[in-house]
């Protein structure tokens, strides 16, 4: 009886051990036969829309456009991404989508060279571009708040960059003027001569000083020796 039982118990076992076997070998003979079917995804980056197709077909893949995009790296007309990426594995007859490079993005350089600053930063935004740094310079020939120059310039016709920089006109430059000494002169004769040098009279204050004659200059403002701009103003305090 017991040798029945354990001979049963062996055939039990040996049948177990046929039976995983047997899985293993069926689950190893799918996989070989699914890896079989499956190729490595090549590397498309760089190539043109013919290439790429030319090399999926040598791997029984198919190339399908996903989209276009602007780069500044990657030239027109060339792939410069993909999905699913290089090296990975897929099922011959299977999709590759590729994204194609419409190159740098070119934007129309619009002239505001003449135009007012508010007038230019309209324009510049209107375009599509990005106002960047707004100088101002002295300018003997474009009036005051006007676009003296402007980078990249309107020759370029194309912008490569999204930022467009301004220089803007502060006018003509004023001329400045050494201050003299003016103290104990006629104020009548001083203020006179100001219109010629494009200066203006500025507060006068009077003090009464004994022995002095009336309207003679005894202090001025700004003061000897400084530099004053065509246009600026004088201040005196003369005599009563």
């Amino acid at each position: 009886m017991h040798n029945k039982l354990m001979g049963l118990v062996r055939g039990l076992f040996f049948a177990a051990v046929l039976l995983v076997a047997g899985f293993l070998s069926c689950l190893t003979a799918m996989r070989f036969a699914i890896r079989g079917n499956e190729v490595k995804v090549p590397n498309l980056a760089g190539r043109t829309l013919p290439e790429g197709t030319r090399i999926l077909s040598a791997y029984a893949l198919r190339l399908k456009v996903d989209s276009h995009r602007y780069d500044d790296r990657v030239p027109k007309d060339q792939i410069l991404a993909q999905n699913p990426i290089a090296d990975s594995r897929l099922k011959r007859s299977s999709q590759v989508r590729v994204v194609i490079s419409l190159g740098a993005k070119k934007i129309p350089v619009p002239n505001v060279e003449g135009e007012s600053l508010r007038a230019a930063q309209i324009l510049v935004l209107q375009r599509g571009l990005t106002l960047g740094m707004v100088a101002a310079i002295s300018s003997e020939t474009e009036e005051k708040d006007r676009i003296a120059a402007q980078s990249p310039p309107p020759a370029a016709q194309f912008a490569q960059s999204p930022t467009m920089n301004l220089l803007v006109s502060a006018g003509k430059k004023r001329r400045e003027y050494l201050m003299p000494d003016l103290t104990g002169h006629s104020s009548d004769e001083v203020v006179g001569g100001f219109a010629s040098l494009g200066l203006k009279l500025g507060s006068l204050s009077y003090q009464s000083v004994a022995g002095v004659a009336k309207g003679t200059i005894l202090k001025q403002f700004p003061l000897p020796g400084s530099k004053i701009p065509e246009g600026g103003a004088v201040d005196f305090e003369v005599v009563r």
